[in-house]
């Protein structure tokens, strides 16, 4: 993986906008639902407009979606480097999480990481683990959980082509978002290829789903 200044000046660089832009979008997405929620106040009698309002607010928060995939990535580094990223304070898939936290540790079989938002008012811990798949068509898996509760798995197998190593990785989504969260998932999608060409990953292909959630 390339640690030189310049690599790690890029990668500053785009995880720098794209903080500033998912902020923009989460702060543009909380004055849309406001606005349109005083609006129903203002114009429909009293109590219709109050139903109104709660129920725009309760539409943005509601758990609609839920995202899955696949990606390919190729580097120079060796697969046990690899596999020790996965299992690390840096995990190639979690880059646009670990990059902005306040602070990451290290666990024996994972990491933490503090992340804020809402100016600082508010903070969550993501947790990661690596287990091992013996009996699955991956070599590992990399389990997320935010705030306690399953976020995401990431089912990663490497295969050594010699001068690089193929990183094949099955998503899997944990969690469910409302319409709030998704201007953040789409800004993400922007920036994340950017993140890991900084990180020394190239990504071969990625497909990325965003689906409403199944009941």
């Amino acid at each position: 993986m390339n640690d030189s200044g310049d690599a790690t000046k890029t990668l500053d660089t785009v995880v720098t906008r794209y903080r500033r832009a998912e902020r923009a979008a989460s702060w543009a997405t909380a004055l849309f639902a406001g606005l349109v929620a005083a609006g129903l106040i203002l114009f429909l009698p009293l109590w219709q407009g109050l139903l109104g309002a709660v129920a725009v607010l309760a539409v943005f928060r509601v758990p609609l979606f839920t995202t899955g995939g696949t990606a390919r990535l190729r580097t120079t580094a060796t697969p046990t480097a690899v596999r020790d990223a996965f299992s690390g304070s840096h995990p190639p898939v979690l880059i646009l999480q670990w990059a902005i936290a306040e602070e990451r540790t290290a666990t024996t079989d994972g990491a933490t990481f503090e992340l804020s938002y809402l100016l600082g008012l508010r903070s969550i811990t993501m947790s990661t683990t690596v287990a091992e798949t013996p009996a699955a068509e991956t070599d590992f898996a990399l389990r997320v959980t935010a705030g306690d509760k399953p976020w995401g798995t990431y089912g990663v197998t490497l295969t050594d082509q010699g001068d690089e190593t193929l990183i094949e990785i099955d998503v899997r989504s944990d969690r469910r978002f409302g319409l709030r969260g998704l201007p953040s998932w789409l800004i993400a999608q922007r920036y994340y290829d950017a993140a890991l060409a900084a990180h020394g990953y190239t990504v071969c292909a990625r497909d990325r789903s965003l689906s409403l959630r199944r009941r």
